[in-house]
């Protein structure tokens, strides 16, 4: 718990910093309250820091005190930054005609500035009064042994070569523990997992005897595989003064016959203070049936539970834990791409309930912590079903007005509905979930401030619901539109919210000049586009004017840019930009290929993810990307590329080092373009898309050192024949082959058995196949000697396939 209320207190302290060096802009009184809030934190930082650094458990006084830290620096933070945020005016600089311009907004918020200054005040008192608590009641730090700080492994080749073989002997001991082997066989196989622990444990007689002991322990209570290979994983990931403490699991705690919990509470011991919270954080999450990684990532900065790291953005530190937790098994895989890519995870049900009961444990409730206890309610207002509308009865009326007998009747605005039947029904029972979850932000806490706001999937959110999120959340960070019937999105409510970070309107209906005049300056997440995957099509907003000064902006994906290109001058202005998705319309392609060749040599150092999707030219003239030898390919770390469209591969992206996942579509390829890629020596994934590629035959030649790091092949949507494979050595990484097919006359894959890293192979068909062709595809595959997987499926969008009980179906061998 110390570390997580360090946590708090530590992101207090930043926001206090800044405010006092912003002394020319708090008055007089607030400006001396801060001060001392801020000194008192510090004081109670650095106690908190020293229990971070102790082992063993803390009492129940010394976690109240802890409690009531981390609740007086969640309000003391939302205070101030509410404070700084809407009533410290800008600098307006020196002179007074630049005093007079902010005379107005001066003038116009004293009553609020002096409510907040109050606030404040109240706050160091709150604040004095805990620190006094402490003295009073005598918490002290207890003696225990310090800890040693978590450190992870280090992710070199060597490193990364260990992992991946330790997780193919911990599959094959988990294989074998499911279906029973017996236990001598079995022991072998864990004797196997233990020798790819770290050194540190391997090397140690005792620490594999307490590793051991605490296998059996598990065996002997029943504990499922998933919790024994979260401790093994756990081991694994942090094995640094892990001796001492399996001695101490194995000794004292196993023995109360808790052996689930007290192992789930090891493995939570070795996370980092950043893990935990994130960790606890996916208790918001309990109501999805998937969990999608790109927006907890998002979500968790947004919340301020990723620290920055040297080199790295906060979205970037967020995907390296949730990396973590997914390779320590908090979370498994559920939806993973083509090319291995974590789409999206779940989370096991021991470890759901484990993490309800550690939030609320360390938190000190008898309830989870108050704001993923609204973030839930939020998610449950928006899933919540749209009530039907009532049938009038035939005495409804327009207006509320008395009848004959002198009885008011109800109009459309009243309380009450009257139905058919004669009976009533209370109007907030009949309100649309988007008015009852604007009733639900009305009513939160004054000084709560809501970071994160998901409003995917729902449906019947209007303008004016827009509206009035935009008024009474103005601290939002994050809001998700992602897959509502929003078809309006007007600037002047939007803008409202400046401190917005991310704003996905992905599937959405929202007109593309919508987007033309917002300017959002904290924004670093614009993700807009609507993706029609079987007609290979995409409908997007257009690029905001003021692009050029939102220059926090690191993802931009996918906006429209107008037919001259103007925009992209602005583009290249903005350093912290990671990933571009740009659509190109009109027929000047020369004028958009010159400024898109501008952007991407200025941000050569920054850009690591580029999307261009090309409209097809009237004109029939492609889009030119070449450029002279000047261009500094080698210098770029770009990563990710897809082109879509009428473009010539210019030669310059063969000199992209870092170049490791590769999209075409519409490219019209031919064999010796196929060829010149397998030059990209560090690419592992090739897609394929609709009409990337012209002729009858790919094939992939034997030496040059073509595709020598290609791992994942994905070829669809196009008319090819058979993927062809010559010679030993070719494509010596392949690991797996996906392939859409339309007709199957013949085995679509010649020269299987000279690749010798390939693991899986799966078929897609929509169109007609044989049985008989089907059946020898499969005895062809099993015949190899690595035997991959090998998975197949139909799928017709106009009939049932013949004799098959649904529509799509799989084989696995």
């Amino acid at each position: 718990m110390a570390d997580l209320t360090h946590g708090a207190v530590d992101s207090l302290l930043g926001l206090l910093s800044t405010a006092v060096k912003d002394e020319a802009r708090l008055l007089g009184g607030v400006h001396r309250d801060v001060q001392f809030i801020k000194d008192e934190m510090d004081s109670m930082n650095g106690f908190l820091m020293h229990l971070t650094k102790m082992e063993g458990d803390h009492d129940d006084q010394l976690r109240a005190w802890m409690k009531q830290v981390r609740d007086i620096a969640y309000i003391a933070e939302d205070c101030i930054e509410l404070y700084r945020r809407d009533l410290m005016p800008a600098h307006g600089g020196g002179g007074l005609l630049a005093r007079l311009r902010l005379l107005p907004v001066y003038l116009q918020t004293i009553p609020a500035r002096h409510r907040l200054a109050k606030e404040i005040s109240e706050l160091k008192e709150r604040v004095r009064e805990v620190g006094e608590r402490r003295l009073r009641y005598d918490v002290k730090v207890p003696e225990a042994a310090r800890k040693e700080a978590v450190k992870q492994p280090g992710q070199d080749k060597e490193e990364e070569k260990r992992l991946e073989d330790f997780r193919c002997a911990l599959e094959v001991a988990g294989a074998s523990m499911r279906s029973s082997l017996p236990d001598e066989k079995a022991e072998k196989l864990f004797s196997d997992v233990i020798n790819k622990l770290p050194t540190i444990l391997a090397s140690d007689k005792d620490a594999r005897k307490n590793i051991r002991d605490v296998l059996d322990n598990c065996r002997e209570d029943g504990v499922e595989f998933d919790i024994i290979e979260m401790f093994l994983c756990a081991l694994s990931r942090y094995p640094y003064a892990t001796p001492h403490d399996l001695e101490d699991l194995v000794q004292k705690k196993l023995k109360a016959g808790r052996t689930k919990e007290e192992m789930m509470i090891f493995c939570y011991s070795k996370l980092s203070t950043q893990q935990k919270g994130c960790l606890q954080y996916l208790t918001a999450f309990l109501q999805e049936s998937s969990i999608s990684r790109t927006s907890i990532v998002r979500r968790w900065v947004a919340e301020g539970l990723i620290g920055r790291e040297q080199g790295t953005t906060h979205e970037e530190a967020g995907e390296s834990c949730f990396h973590e937790l997914q390779l320590r098994c908090f979370v498994r895989p559920k939806a993973i791409g083509d090319s291995g890519t974590v789409k999206s995870c779940i989370m096991d049900k021991s470890v759901r309930e484990f993490i309800i009961n550690i939030s609320k444990s360390e938190n000190f409730v008898s309830d989870m912590p108050s704001h993923l206890v609204r973030q839930l309610r939020i998610r449950e207002i928006v899933q919540g079903p749209r009530p039907e509308k009532p049938q009038a009865g035939r005495w409804s009326c327009n207006i509320c007005s008395g009848d004959a007998s002198g009885e008011p009747q109800p109009g459309p605005d009243s309380d009450i509905v009257v139905a058919s039947d004669g009976g009533s029904t209370a109007a907030q029972d009949l309100k649309e979930p988007m008015d009852k979850l604007v009733d639900f932000l009305k009513e939160l806490p004054k000084l709560y401030r809501l970071n994160v706001l998901d409003l995917g999937g729902c449906k019947g959110v209007r303008k004016r619901h827009l509206k009035s999120i935009c008024k009474v959340a103005v601290s939002l960070k994050y809001l998700c539109l992602r897959k509502t019937d929003m078809s309006r999105l007007p600037a002047r409510h939007i803008e409202a919210l400046r401190l917005l970070e991310t704003l996905d309107i992905r599937e959405t209906e929202v007109p593309p000049a919508d987007t033309k005049n917002i300017f959002l300056p904290q924004l670093k997440h614009l993700l807009a586009g609507s993706r029609d995957r079987k007609k290979c099509s995409l409908n997007t907003v257009r690029m905001p004017l003021q692009i050029g000064r939102m220059r926090e902006m690191e993802t931009l994906s996918h906006v429209q840019v107008s037919d001259d290109g103007a925009e992209l001058a602005h583009v290249s202005k903005l350093m912290q930009l990671r990933k571009l998705g740009l659509v190109l319309h009109g027929n000047d392609h020369k004028a958009n290929s010159q400024s898109l060749l501008h952007v991407i040599i200025e941000l050569a150092k920054c850009l690591r993810s580029l999307s261009i999707w090309v409209s097809i030219s009237s004109s029939g003239v492609s889009l030119d990307m070449s450029y002279g030898s000047t261009f500094p390919a080698s210098s770029m770390v770009l990563e990710n590329l897809e082109i879509k469209g009428q473009v010539s591969l210019p030669s310059w992206i063969l000199n992209l080092e870092q170049l490791a996942n590769l999209t075409l579509i519409d490219t019209q390829l031919k064999d010796g373009g196929i060829r010149e890629l397998g030059k990209l020596q560090g690419l592992r994934s090739l897609r394929l898309g609709i009409n990337s590629y012209s002729e009858k035959y790919l094939t992939f030649h034997q030496g040059q050192d073509e595709f020598k790091a290609l791992k994942f092949l994905v070829v669809e949507g196009n008319n090819i024949a058979q993927i062809v494979f010559t010679g030993a050595g070719v494509a010596p990484s392949l690991e797996k082959i996906v392939l859409d097919m339309a007709v199957m006359d013949d085995i679509p894959f010649y020269g299987l058995k000279d690749l010798q890293m390939l693991k899986v192979i799966k078929l897609r068909l929509t169109g007609d196949c044989s049985y008989e062709m089907l059946m020898k595809l499969e005895g062809t595959i099993a015949a190899l000697e690595r035997r991959p997987s090998f998975t197949y499926s139909f799928a017709f969008p106009d009939k049932v396939f013949e004799g098959a009980k649904t529509v799509v179906f799989d084989a696995e061998q």
